[in-house]
């Protein structure tokens, strides 16, 4: 039988460099079909080429076996193509019957018939939720499920879905996939594009694995048949070449703990015990999605545990944030701007623009920033530069605590070396370092304690790739 949506060589180039590289893959309707791999490895390219935004450069895609261009997002819908976003593309001002009709609805309807014919869509699809209510006011679950309810006016044939339980509370989480059972038992085709492996392992009937834009490992099951092999799916993931590293020594008895959570827990993460010791470098890794951003976020202070207690005696205290451009970085500010933004760069709350470059130029020159001039706006930097300005901001005051998210992501070789050794000097001053990454290499590059997290829970495990990989199979299957 023809697959209801096919890859067929697809490529796309940014820049001279294949983001996705020759992938050939298929959907079939009453499958869930899990697309995994780190962030960069072109799963969402992949979607968008299948909604019309992404043109390929080479190859192309299959509709029911037969060889179909899809210029734009109007025609996806027309073939049955819909599409849940990471990010909902929900109106939050506006009411549930509003996001649902507002844009096929006659000008002449009366609001009494508007909610009418909404409450009409909204039992067909077993959601009760009240018209007239703001989306804005709805759970987050709940929101969800309305973005699938819009999605499926057009997802006919093909409903795709870009990390769904991101946000999701265990509960939630569990709701949406009765829902993505009930739809696949419909005939429809359904691609998981998800970080998590426990949610492919449970949900999925395919299962396929890209890194830097490549194919390199796929597997089906029958809906009854065993579990999957989870250790060669994490093989695929982080790549099986027999990388290790001697472990760093631990610091000294003596050193002083710069960090203490006790049975600390938040939405995503915990109950969990951690302490941090000066010059100790503590590195989470693990698949994406598993708490390890909320964690870092509520050890910061930008997030409130749910319960538990932290203690932190770090006077200086440095943020890496895994986002630069939306947490780490205001992007319309020039890079002086952005390095006066750390704590007591200023001895007062006001100064003049010549104090402003004074203070900035020394940290910009020691971190080897690359700019027109401390007046650039931060938004106009390469990545690596942009990474640079945020360490600049971050480390200058040499603090005793370095709180650092995927430090290196979407960095060149170059760049993320520059950035892997003012960590590594940081420590050796004697700051506490703790880093959460997915990139296994960097993990055992900067560890010298190494923490897998599995669904909120951090678990000690050896600095080698193989012990990385068998510990996060073990989790998985559980």
């Amino acid at each position: 039988m023809s697959a209801a949506l096919a890859f067929r060589g697809a490529t796309k180039r940014y820049g001279g460099r294949a983001v996705v590289d020759g992938v050939d893959l298929e959907l079939h309707g009453g499958e869930i079909h899990a697309l995994l791999g780190e962030n960069g490895a072109g799963k969402t390219t992949l979607a968008r080429m299948a909604l019309g935004l992404v043109p390929p450069d080479a190859g192309g895609l299959a509709i029911d076996g037969v060889a179909t261009a899809i210029p734009d997002a109007a025609a996806a819908a027309r073939l049955g193509i819909g599409m849940v976003h990471q990010h909902f593309a929900l109106a939050e001002g506006l009411t549930v019957a509003e996001n649902l009709l507002l844009a096929d609805a006659p000008r002449a309807w009366r609001r009494r018939d508007f909610e009418a014919r909404a409450k009409e869509r909204l039992a067909a699809r077993a959601l009760d939720l009240d018209p007239a209510r703001r989306v804005g006011l709805l759970p987050v679950g709940l929101r969800q499920r309305l973005e699938i309810a819009k999605a499926l006016d057009h997802a006919r044939r093909v409903l795709l879905l870009d990390e769904p339980t991101a946000v999701l509370t265990p509960a939630e989480g569990e709701a949406l996939f009765e829902q993505l059972r009930s739809l696949r038992a419909s005939g429809l085709a359904i691609a998981l594009i998800t970080h998590r492996l426990d949610d492919a392992l449970r949900l999925a009937d395919r299962v396929t694995v890209l890194r830097a834009g490549r194919v390199v490992h796929a597997a089906a099951r029958a809906r009854a048949g065993p579990a999957y092999d989870a250790a060669a799916i994490v093989r695929a993931l982080f790549g099986d070449a027999p990388a290790s590293l001697p472990p760093a020594p631990p610091p000294p008895r003596d050193a002083a703990v710069r960090l203490v959570a006790s049975g600390l827990a938040g939405d995503r993460f915990g109950p969990l015990d951690l302490e941090l010791r000066a010059g100790e470098r503590v590195v989470i890794t693990g698949v994406d999605g598993h708490g390890q951003g909320e964690l870092l976020e509520t050890l910061a202070g930008i997030e409130r545990p749910r319960a538990g207690g932290l203690a932190i005696t770090a006077a200086r205290r440095a943020f890496i944030a895994g986002d630069r451009r939306r947490a780490g970085l205001a992007l319309p500010l020039s890079i002086a701007e952005n390095v006066a933004l750390a704590r007591g760069a200023f001895a007062r709350p006001w100064f003049t623009r010549r104090e402003l470059h004074a203070v900035a130029a020394p940290r910009l020159a020691r971190f080897d920033v690359r700019a027109r001039g401390p007046a650039q706006p931060a938004g106009e930097l390469s990545g690596g530069n942009q990474q640079r300005v945020v360490l600049a901001r971050e480390l200058a005051a040499e603090p005793e605590l370095i709180l650092a998210e995927h430090p290196t992501r979407g960095l060149d070789l170059q760049a993320s070396a520059f950035v892997q050794g003012e960590l590594l000097a940081a420590a050796a001053r004697g700051a506490a370092l703790l880093v959460a990454t997915t990139d296994l290499d960097e993990a055992l590059a900067l560890a010298s304690r190494l923490l897998v997290i599995v669904r909120g829970r951090l678990h000690p495990c050896a600095t080698t790739r193989e012990a990385v990989a068998d510990r996060l199979a073990q989790e998985a299957t559980r």
